[in-house]
């Protein structure tokens, strides 16, 4: 939808499990039910989303990001992520899984691992969940436009709505 309708996304840091915290496991049953509608929403957009449990944390994820965006290649990055997350079973907090996503969308790879290694864009990620925080955003995705915003997957006419300014899902001032 962006594409075609040329809107600019600007990339913020969420971390459903942040760094450090560990979330106790759910039951195989909870995540079978969980994973059965995002597939079945997945499929109405011709999408493939398998549930990946080998990354728990993101936060060098969200940190390449940052370097991605720096250098020009946010959308690409985003996308070999959530590709190597939903479609892959890669592990997105593993250095050398995201330096070899860094180096296939044409970033530098060198300075891709320096940069994830002396966590220099992790003050911008922990900026960015502050921020999360102060508007109230407590699940991803969220899509914020102007000073409206809403949480969770949504369809395509409900994110046109928002667009539009038709619909005031949440404050975010």
């Amino acid at each position: 939808m962006a594409k075609q309708k040329g809107i600019e996304i600007e990339w913020k840091s969420f971390e459903l499990r942040p760094e450090g915290v560990e979330v106790p496991e759910k039951s195989p049953e909870y995540y079978e039910q969980a994973w059965r509608s995002v597939r079945q929403f997945a499929a109405r957009y011709g999408l493939q989303m398998n549930l990946n449990r080998q990354a728990k944390h993101s936060r060098k994820a969200h940190e390449g990001a940052k370097f991605a965006e720096q250098n020009g290649k946010s959308d690409e990055y985003h996308d070999a992520v959530f590709r190597a997350q939903f479609t892959e079973d890669k592990n997105i907090d593993d250095i050398d899984t995201l330096v070899n996503i860094a180096g296939q969308i044409g970033l530098d790879p060198q300075s891709f691992r320096q940069a994830l290694e002396s966590r220099q864009f992790e003050a911008q990620v922990l900026a960015d969940t502050d921020l999360a925080a102060q508007y109230g955003i407590s699940a991803i995705p969220c899509f914020v436009v102007g000073n409206r915003g809403v949480m969770g997957v949504q369809t395509e006419e409900a994110l046109q709505r928002l667009l539009e300014g038709k619909d005031l899902y949440m404050d975010v001032e």
